[in-house]
């Protein structure tokens, strides 16, 4: 008798074997962690501004990764697998790292832009102001206080793009400076209109003989 159950006794064993391995699927903690960490140091890179759309599709693959996970941990543990969020968290890894390179890349490109345009707009409003010490004030006192002021307001400009580069702020400070080369450019032709216009008074008129 004892013969006739040996077979539903070695399948028994096998059920609980197949058991206790599946209870041994353990989440991939130290993925969850690395696949964090890489997000954020995307994130410090400057990736949200100088790889936007990279940093979206790492958030939204970093999401489902996560999904997966929940999706797991919802489920029965002698059914539960973890390959798939191991694998997809593996995945987000590597992609964050590859978009951290890739934003710091371009931070550092537009830092120099930065940089460049923020000379650009200091020379112009100097030499808009050379400009301007050479212009006769006569009854054009009120067009000549106007300009002044236009040029004070670009004075302060350019210490708000040199905080903005040293804090980081690239493309802010570019744009600003665009702003003020622009400004610049106008003020100065300004300028040289009304020289221009005070040389013509002045000018001696030749009397027909």
């Amino acid at each position: 008798m004892s013969c006739r159950y040996k077979p539903y006794l070695g399948m028994s064993l096998l059920i609980l074997a197949v058991v206790l391995m599946a209870g041994c699927a353990q989440p991939p903690v130290q993925q969850l962690e690395a696949a964090q960490k890489a997000v954020e140091v995307a994130r410090t890179a400057g990736a949200l501004d100088y790889a936007k759309e990279d940093f979206m599709k790492l958030e939204q693959a970093f999401g489902q990764a996560k999904e997966e996970l929940a999706k797991q941990e919802q489920t029965l543990a002698i059914f539960r697998s973890y390959s798939k969020a191991d694998e997809l968290l593996r995945r987000v890894r590597d992609d964050a790292r590859s978009v951290a390179t890739n934003a710091a890349a371009k931070k550092e490109e537009a830092k120099t832009a930065a940089v460049a345009q923020e000379k650009e707009a200091q020379m112009i409003v100097a030499s808009a102001q050379e400009l301007l010490a050479k212009a006769p004030v006569g009854k054009d006192r009120v067009a000549v206080e106007s300009i002044e002021n236009d040029l004070h307001g670009m004075q302060a400009g350019l210490e708000a793009v040199r905080q903005m580069i040293a804090k980081g702020d690239y493309l802010g400070a570019e744009s600003q400076a665009k702003g003020i080369t622009e400004k610049g450019g106008v003020v100065s032709a300004e300028i040289r209109k009304a020289i221009e216009k005070v040389k013509k008074v002045t000018r001696p008129t030749l009397r027909a003989s």
